[in-house]
């Protein structure tokens, strides 16, 4: 029998048609999620195992050995490590999230009235309407068509101002140009946050496969756990998931899943392909930034039964790590004056204007400590804790939540799951659904072998 080698190996994962757990029994891997319209997910590695509670007897015995030991409950645990790729994960973040993705939204004429843009301010200007009920908001991206001079760009909103909300600070800056009455302003593909209410939950089954010993390991009813992502100054941009399940499965001969979609074909992020704020501030003297966003997964263990009652998930706690060159005492008095901020990182694939990208704001968050640590001859830097908090505030078009990601090629609904929220309508008003940024929430086989055996 051949040697596995990793590069032989797969990982394909589907989600349940349902996230909901039955306490007493298991789902029947025979009928779920079923063997067909899985996707292969991209990898750099991946630590998913069986893992079970184990005991030794503490009887004091003349003997003096020990004689039983007992396994106990088991569960699906471990990590699965990616490069940052768009729409590849954007599944799993909003599973974490528990959200139902918003599709991107498109606003014209008919909703605003016209559009103008000035270099100096930095800024797009609307003629009517409100941008904001229309359905833009903080930390999107949009791209706009019949303006001559600022068209098929990336602009990340920064925030609104003025009547209605009709001044839209925006990055990079657009190249002026006066006001015009046929434009479009879209927001690609779609974004997710955490909501203050119509939590949804999810769960996933993720299948480990060595073609080259015909193996397969089908984890079983996973809950995304805590997400990670690391964004180092030069280098490519990762992320990882926590995943906890409640068992394995074993094929007996081949994959569980047949003819999985493939990896998806889109650009991995690097950090040098963007921005970053604090505020309405640009920095540009940040060489990295870690977030991670835990809800400390905590397996249900019952009597009677070898397998975890339920999958609880805790609160959405997001900290992390952002170091930078020290140029002014600025975010150190941030730190000393627990000062709150806000941060926007927007990741290009690539340097064209128009490159798909992704954006992560955290309207509302804290530094828990400013490290300044004197090393070596070069540049010095300062090394800052954050914990971010749910924005509560009424800034126009700031949404109330701790993260919000948004993916420009994002599908509009989740694999294999109905999203129960219809996408904004053109033309804003009455016509467009509860927005979670405001509190409100649309509504909405092969042979077997299990592990439990």
């Amino acid at each position: 029998m051949p040697l596995a080698e990793g590069v032989s190996a797969r990982i394909a994962m589907k989600p349940y048609l349902t996230g909901d757990i039955t306490p007493n029994a298991l789902e029947d891997p025979a009928t779920a999620p079923g063997p067909t319209d899985a996707q292969i997910l991209r990898r750099v590695s991946s630590t998913l195992a069986l893992a079970k509670n184990t005991y030794q007897s503490a009887e004091i015995r003349n003997d003096r050995q020990i004689v039983d030991f007992r396994h106990g409950t088991m569960r699906a645990e471990g990590n699965i490590a990616g490069e940052i790729s768009l729409g590849t994960y954007f599944d799993l973040y909003e599973a974490a999230h528990r959200d139902t993705r918003t599709p991107g939204v498109m606003v014209d004429q008919t909703t605003l009235t016209s559009i103008a843009g000035s270099a100096s301010a930095s800024s797009l200007t609307f003629g009517g309407g409100d941008p904001v009920i229309a359905g833009l908001s903080a930390g999107m991206l949009i791209r706009l068509t019949g303006t001559t001079t600022s068209d098929n760009r990336n602009f990340t909103i920064i925030g609104f101002s003025g009547t209605s909300n009709r001044t839209m600070l925006v990055d990079p800056k657009p190249v002026d140009f006066a006001a015009v009455t046929t434009f479009t302003a879209t927001a690609p593909g779609a974004y997710t946050l955490v909501p203050s209410t119509g939590f949804v939950k999810r769960k996933f089954a993720f299948e480990v496969f060595h073609e080259d010993l015909d193996q397969a390991r089908l984890y079983q009813e996973c809950r995304i756990g805590s997400y990670r992502l690391a964004l180092p100054a030069t280098g490519m941009g990762t992320t990882e998931f926590s995943v906890m399940g409640r068992s394995q499965f074993n094929p007996v001969t081949g994959p569980y899943f047949t003819d999985p979609l493939p990896e998806t074909g889109t650009a991995v992020l690097a950090a040098v392909n963007g921005s970053l704020y604090f505020g309405t501030q640009k920095i540009g003297v940040a060489t990295s930034a870690d977030l991670t966003m835990n809800l400390t997964p905590t397996a249900a263990e019952v009597i009677g039964q070898n397998f975890s009652a339920e999958i609880f998930l805790g609160r959405a706690n997001v900290t992390g790590t952002i170091t930078a060159f020290l140029d002014s005492q600025d975010l150190i008095n941030d730190f000393i004056n627990e000062s709150e901020v806000s941060f926007l990182l927007t990741m290009n694939a690539g340097s064209a204007p128009d490159s798909p990208a992704m954006t992560v704001f955290l309207p509302r968050l804290k530094f828990g400590t400013a490290a300044v640590n004197l090393a070596g001859e070069g540049g010095q830097s300062v090394s800052l804790s954050v914990q971010a908090l749910k924005y509560t505030g009424n800034a126009p078009g700031v949404p109330n939540t701790t993260i919000l990601i948004h993916d420009s090629e994002a599908a509009a609904v989740p694999g294999g799951l109905r999203s129960f929220r219809a996408p904004p309508i053109n033309g804003g008003g009455a016509d467009i659904p509860e927005d979670p940024r405001r509190g409100g929430r649309a509504t909405r086989i092969p042979e077997i072998r299990s592990a439990a055996e």
